[in-house]
């Protein structure tokens, strides 16, 4: 059962997401031999952070963690119990990497060497203020990890925020286009972590743009069953979670990829199409993201949050083939029915950036080296083929319902080479229709799975085999 009441003590803290207050992270990527093995390494990270300590003890440093199919399975869970997790969690992402549109230098045979042959057991992100703090963490950590026998860490990842500021420009070759206040900014100039939908029972206040449009056609949050298993979704239903309640309630599926951002290619290509179009380089890159680098809609609206599409059909202020409008579309689809469409397929997004950003005229290669510079992608959701696979294959690698025929995301889609992006003319605006031609593939996922985020009490009794889930 659900209770309208949601325990936040029991929801682990990444739910609420870490944001400035925890600037720098490091996730692991562990592996254990036995169930014996991963136990101790569960005891080892308890309490994990939750959602309600970030509210109230505000600790330096905040721990998370969640299970591949493989890591619950080396844990020798009960089958009836495996056998209930959902066929795209088993699967696992290299499996899928068809519905995905992982294909080219995306294709998992080019992926980062642990995610073969299911070594990843388990993920854990360490999120802290200072990196003093996270140093010493990794430290004590790393050493137990040595001294344990059965227990080894397969892979890691430095991840920190980016910030913006007029000392670091990001914009290419407009200066009026450079963030003027501080805000989260992704490789590519742009901010980030906005427009998340937020959820009834966790939020602190209402966001009036955020959620979902209701048959009124007002906002409102959504309910938490479409993130957080165990709770009612917009369908009114409890949605199908492994069994047994106890073992899924309060968690929820966890996305995780590793996308690496060539910015050199990007703003070269943005130039190259400015200087053909005769337009404006940054205005280019705008419409292909759907805002502007600060986060200002290009529709007009209250504030960065409150704003509909419907108003601009054929997509001649916000084009209906930019990034921002095909992974939320909104009330793009019409008022009646829109919005029903839309809100089944939303998902929570927490990611974080790895690598330095990189100023304007300076090479990806001088700031970052080998080890590059991207996002390492993260999605809550209930559903990972309803909710995050849909996004991936039907809006970002398809483009019917945006009447864009074959032409992909131009930011994350998979590009085939002869792909292009059309920006429609606005004649209020005075500007004309341009096509931006031959799309590069600027983002490259290095790899990822799927993984389930428990809850505390879940990961907790996990580590004890308290409930007996053990087979």
């Amino acid at each position: 059962m659900s209770s309208t009441t949601i325990n936040t003590k029991d929801i682990q803290g990444i739910f609420k997401g870490f944001g400035l207050a925890w600037p720098k992270g490091r996730f692991f990527f562990l592996n254990y031999k036995s169930d014996k093995a991963g136990r101790a390494l569960l005891k080892h990270l308890c309490p994990l952070t939750s959602f309600h300590d970030l509210k109230t003890v505000k600790p330096d440093v905040c721990v998370n963690a969640a299970f591949t199919c493989a890591g619950l399975e080396a844990l020798e869970l009960d089958n009836d119990l495996l056998y209930s997790l959902p066929e795209d969690f088993r699967d696992g992402m290299r499996r899928r990497a068809s519905i995905n549109g992982d294909a080219g230098d995306s294709a998992p045979e080019h992926w980062e060497d642990i995610w073969e042959g299911h070594q990843v057991h388990l993920w854990v992100g360490v999120y802290a203020r200072t990196d003093a703090q996270l140093k010493d963490w990794d430290k004590a950590f790393t050493t137990w990890v040595s001294k344990t026998k059965g227990i080894s860490i397969v892979g890691s990842q430095d991840v920190s925020r980016l910030v913006s500021s007029p000392d670091v420009p990001v914009y290419l070759e407009d200066k009026d286009s450079q963030p003027q206040k501080p805000v989260l900014l992704e490789h590519f100039g742009f901010r980030d972590g906005i427009g998340n939908p937020p959820i009834k029972g966790l939020n602190d206040k209402h966001i009036t743009g955020g959620g979902r449009i209701n048959a009124k056609g007002e906002w409102e949050d959504f309910p938490a069953g479409e993130f957080l298993l165990g709770h009612v979704d917009t369908n009114g239903e409890i949605p199908l979670a492994p069994k047994p309640d106890g073992f899924s309630r309060n968690g929820s599926f966890m996305v995780l990829r590793k996308l690496e951002q060539n910015v050199d290619l990007w703003r070269d290509y943005m130039k190259g199409q400015a200087k053909k179009l005769d337009a404006d380089a940054d205005d280019i890159a705008s419409r292909m993201v759907g805002r502007r680098r600060d986060g200002t809609p290009l529709m007009p609206a209250h504030d960065d949050f409150d704003f509909k599409y419907s108003s601009d059909p054929e997509g001649r202020v916000c084009p209906l083939g930019s990034h921002m409008r095909r992974t939320n579309p909104r009330d793009s689809f019409g008022a009646d029915f829109g919005s029903l469409l839309v809100d089944r397929h939303r998902i929570l997004r927490r990611a974080i950036t790895y690598g330095e950003l990189v100023p304007t005229g300076k090479t990806q290669a001088e700031v970052n080296g080998e080890e590059g510079q991207g996002l390492m992608f993260i999605v809550l959701n209930a559903s990972i083929s309803r909710q995050f696979e849909f996004v991936q294959q039907q809006w970002v690698n398809y483009g019917n319902e945006f009447d864009q025929g074959n032409d992909r995301d131009p930011i994350i889609g998979t590009q085939c080479g002869h792909d292009q992006m059309v920006i429609p003319g606005d004649n209020a605006a005075g500007r004309e229709t341009m096509v931006c031609d031959a799309l590069q593939q600027f983002v490259v996922c290095k790899g990822g799975d799927y993984f389930f985020l428990p809850s505390i009490s879940a990961f907790t009794a996990l580590a004890s085999d308290a409930e007996g889930w053990r087979r």
